[in-house]
């Protein structure tokens, strides 16, 4: 490992796919002096601990503008990182069991086609040959957003590397932040221990940790821990072709080419920070599958693991310079944080480096909730 510098254009606090997705827009940009400090392992946290789904519509039109942006980055991503991220547009569809949720879906389509995004609630027939195997019993309406797919993360963060050690992006794992120095009422520095770096902006992406970087700035940011799990089946015979969220069973999954079915079931849990998982959160997911796919009932289950993550109170991110703290940055309170980093690195490299402030970025301010309101979110699939 090449040693800590003493200074930088940018401090970006973590090494998960925000805080490498920002750090190679901020190279792309031509920015140098970029370093990126992790106090965990190589893909050990959120970012290697998700279900990859990715979709450009949601219920408002705030969600659905940031998502647009990202699935048009995630199309560009292995051409300009120069490695296969991998990001397949099988599609992604929305099914909902209940009127409500229908009612809701057919609502935010007419926005989402508005906007340009290729969505459109499914007929009977369409429904029966893109999820063959749903129990049709319990689907009332499905929303299909023909955009939408999946990437896997092992690929998206190893193209995200090898692209920053390229440009020179300096990438320092297993070293922890230990303090944030003001001067002025401006971020200045970070302490690495006794090793002082210098820095232009700071920026946190530091996923659960995002509140202690900012208390280590003498600020707050809204937000609460949570604990998120999901599981892996072992493969079998192709069952389903697009993503799936369930909207109401709060359920999320597709299958991979190997032939797993991947994904998991938000249940509300305590206590909401650990990494440990929980046998009746492993049952809810299976209920869940086996009624809503009875020829998984056979299939045993391969893998079932938890992340943590910090989530705002209206599940939407906090993206953007800390208000009180100046030089203080951050991309933070994701609820759909792998999917969303293509869009957040491009925003906030544009803010921290030409310092643009973009249209689709400002809903997402982090003193919304003094000022504008917190966001209204109901094409989330979150309990």
């Amino acid at each position: 490992m090449t040693p800590l510098p003493r200074s930088a254009s940018t401090v970006i606090i973590g090494g998960g796919v925000q805080g490498l997705s920002a750090a190679f827009n901020l190279a792309e940009m031509g920015q140098t002096g970029i370093v990126v400090i992790d106090a965990g392992y190589w893909q050990g946290g959120a970012s290697g601990r998700n279900g990859t789904l990715i979709r450009p519509g949601f219920a408002s039109t705030a969600w659905t503008e940031l998502f647009m942006l990202t699935v048009a980055e995630w199309k560009t991503w292995s051409k300009r990182l120069g490695e296969n991220v991998m990001f397949t547009q099988r599609g992604y569809s929305v099914v909902s069991e209940k009127a409500a949720s229908a009612a809701m879906l057919e609502e935010a389509t007419a926005m989402q086609r508005d906007l340009g995004i290729r969505s459109r609630m499914l007929k009977s027939a369409e429904i029966s040959d893109l999820l063959p195997a749903i129990n049709r019993k319990r689907v009332l309406a499905v929303q299909h957003q023909e955009e939408g797919g999946v990437a896997p993360h092992h690929a998206a963060l190893k193209g995200l590397r090898a692209y920053c050690e390229h440009r020179g992006v300096a990438l320092h794992y297993r070293t922890k932040i230990t303090g944030i120095e003001v001067t002025d009422g401006r971020a200045s520095a970070v302490w690495i221990g006794d090793h002082r770096i210098d820095a232009g902006n700071i920026l946190s992406c530091a996923g659960p940790d995002n509140p202690d970087m900012a208390r280590l700035a003498g600020v707050e940011i809204d937000g609460f821990g949570m604990k998120i799990e999901a599981m892996a089946l072992e493969p079998t015979r192709p069952l389903i072709k697009p993503a799936i969220a369930l909207i109401d069973s709060l359920a999320y999954f597709h299958q991979t080419s190997r032939g797993e079915v991947v994904g998991g079931t938000e249940v509300p849990e305590r206590p909401r920070m650990s990494l440990r998982v929980d046998v009746p959160v492993m049952a809810e997911m299976a209920r869940i599958y086996l009624e809503m796919f009875p020829q998984l009932g056979p299939v045993r289950i391969l893998r079932h693991w938890a992340g943590q993550l910090h989530a705002s109170t209206d599940y939407a991110p906090l993206l953007g310079e800390h208000p009180a703290r100046p030089g203080l940055w951050f991309s933070a309170g994701w609820s759909y944080g792998f999917a969303g980093a293509p869009a957040a690195g491009r925003l906030l490299a544009g803010a921290i480096g030409k310092g643009h402030i973009d249209s689709r970025m400002k809903p997402f301010a982090l003193d919304r909730f003094q000022t504008t309101g917190p966001i209204i979110e109901k094409g989330i699939v979150l309990a």
